[in-house]
């Protein structure tokens, strides 16, 4: 039996430049990936960060927000036509046909940079998955279309063909997940994408991954391990811009489900809940910053890696980057004592 690691289990090793990098200022965080360019972060379809509130603010950074996915066509259209720009949103659908027809339909009026077609098991209703892809990439063959989310380098040929220009990589990782706990399905995070990427590259598609940072360093690590993209969700559930605050004793809170929980079962109607488990946790988390300042240190962990393994630009810092396995990598002795 194959071990495999997470980010916690490494560290990216130091490196000294050939071209001697005096200024972090000086690092470029821009990737250029087919029709797009920005900063290889992406805000995650989850009910409360996932919301054109927080698009509105990162677009100007160029920075990604895929959008939530169960808003009505009404709602999209006219959130899209106050954004600035559209090309840092990501419109979310399911691979029913009515999820399908409604992102057809705005998108029709009012393209967008990407599509995220986003299904909790790829594995159990791949041929589906396969057909929307093919459909989606079909109709909207200008736009970057996202589809995940896999765990396993196996199916990377078949959706590659289908039409997906990026995977998004993560089974079980997120904060609001409880899928290995419950179900006990799922793959440790930096393994996952490094299998995925090395597929990837031989079919011509790029990688997200999704879910498992805790840490700017684990951002740091993923892309090291050569995702194009990094897909943020529990970092940023206790930002103040985020959607569904709730006050408690005076204090502001954001409600922050996972996406196979009860509560968004809940919320849709979902059939069938008998058959379903709740693979999803339920949270208020308390909101205690801007989601600006949270990226600022974002950035400013990038510019430092970068430094740090003699690379001008985060694009391709995988080719700069050597892991090694470590039993610990914290010194957490005097982390109580701390003062924020």
């Amino acid at each position: 039996m194959e071990t495999k690691i997470d980010f916690s289990d490494v560290l990216i090793v130091p490196k000294v430049s050939t071209n001697p990098l005096n200024s972090r200022a000086l690092i470029n965080l821009d990737i250029s990936f087919q029709s797009y360019f920005g900063l290889p972060l992406i805000v995650s379809n989850m009910p409360s960060i996932g919301c054109y509130r927080i698009a509105n603010i990162l677009s100007e950074h160029r920075i990604v927000t895929f959008i939530y996915k169960d808003n009505n066509e009404d709602f999209h259209l006219n959130e899209l036509k106050r954004m600035k720009t559209t090309k840092y949103i990501g419109l979310t659908t399911g691979i029913k046909d009515f999820e399908i027809q409604r992102i057809l339909n705005v998108t029709s009026q009012i393209p967008v940079g990407f599509i995220n077609l986003d299904t909790a098991n790829i594995y159990g209703n791949f041929a589906s998955i396969l057909k929307a892809t093919s459909l989606l990439k079909q109709m909207r063959p200008e736009t970057l279309l996202v589809v995940g989310n896999v765990c396993t380098p196996e199916v990377v040929e078949a959706l590659a063909n289908a039409g997906a220009d990026i995977i998004k990589v993560g089974v079980g990782s997120g904060s609001a997940c409880l899928t290995r706990s419950e179900v006990g399905v799922g793959m440790p995070q930096l393994s996952a994408v490094i299998d995925v990427v090395a597929a990837a590259k031989k079919w011509g598609v790029g990688v997200i991954s999704d879910g498992g940072c805790v840490t700017s360093g684990d951002i740091c690590k993923a892309l090291g391990a050569g995702a194009n993209f990094v897909m943020l969700g529990g970092m940023l559930a206790n930002s103040l811009e985020c959607d569904n605050l709730a006050v408690l004793n005076g204090e502001t809170y954001v409600n922050f489900w996972g996406l196979g929980s009860r509560k968004q079962f809940e919320l849709t109607n979902t059939s069938e809940k008998e058959y379903r488990p709740n693979e999803g946790r339920n949270m208020l988390v308390p909101a205690s910053k801007s989601i600006l300042d949270t990226f600022s240190q974002i950035k400013g962990a990038l510019r430092s890696l970068c430094t740090y393994v003699g690379s001008e630009t985060i694009e391709n810092i995988n080719t700069h980057i050597e892991f090694i396995r470590v039993s610990s990598q914290l010194n957490t002795s005097l982390a109580k004592y701390e003062i924020n």
